[in-house]
């Protein structure tokens, strides 16, 4: 009778005794893995936007010279504002310039026609003694126009190139020669020998032609290009 009795009492506790939800073992590790944990933190807004706040303040600190161009009394001036005011004044025309050069360089390209840095060093050079023999310098007389050695050879790199491309057809006769000086004495240089002053005025006359039959060359090849304009 006692062993029935103490049987029974064991039975009533099990059945009375709290019942624990056992957790699948997967399921726990998640819970308390911490990397999980800072994923899901992060994914908050209040985890990041602050991030990306702090982000975007210290790229515009590095890189604000590529967004700023000036600051006055505190108040920045933008390199939007700045590159705005530039194309408002003269925009256009850098524009049209780059154009005409895109131009004439895909024309000399198409016929296989090309300009070394020899040929512009032997230019160079030529033009430098030439301004030297009157007292000037080249590269003084370029700072005063706002230029630099390199914006000079691109100039004289397609000046060439119009040479090349158009000048094989361009002639000066003797007798143009001589009627011009005939009708500019009081403007020529006094002093110069009689071939030096026919080869001046030969050499003037051939630039005023190649410029003349540029200028309309250039005109039919603006007329023909498809040039899309942003």
């Amino acid at each position: 009778m006692a062993t029935k009795r103490i049987s029974q009492k064991i039975t009533r506790t099990k059945k009375n005794a709290p019942i624990i939800e056992e957790k699948p073992v997967a399921q726990s590790i998640i819970t308390s893995n911490p990397s999980i944990d800072f994923k899901q933190k992060i994914k908050s807004p209040k985890y990041y936007i602050p991030a990306i706040i702090l982000v975007l303040a210290l790229l515009a600190y590095v890189f604000k010279g590529q967004f700023i161009t000036a600051v006055v009394n505190g108040q920045p001036i933008t390199k939007a504002q700045y590159i705005s005011a530039l194309e408002a004044k003269d925009g256009k025309a850098v524009l049209d310039s780059l154009v005409v050069q895109t131009l004439i360089n895909q024309e000399a390209s198409k016929k296989g026609i090309s300009i070394s840095q020899k040929e512009l060093d032997a230019d160079t050079k030529q033009i430098q003694d030439n301004l030297t023999k009157q007292g000037q310098n080249l590269d003084q007389l370029l700072a005063a126009q706002g230029m630099t050695r390199a914006d000079f050879e691109d100039q004289l790199k397609t000046q060439k190139l119009i040479e090349k491309l158009l000048g094989n057809n361009i002639t000066v006769t003797d007798k143009e020669i001589q009627d011009y000086i005939d009708q500019n004495k009081d403007s020529l240089p006094q002093g110069v020998s009689e071939t030096n002053l026919k080869n001046q005025v030969k050499q003037q006359l051939y630039q005023q032609k190649l410029s003349d039959k540029a200028q309309a060359w250039i005109q039919d090849l603006q007329q023909k290009a498809k040039i899309i304009y942003f």
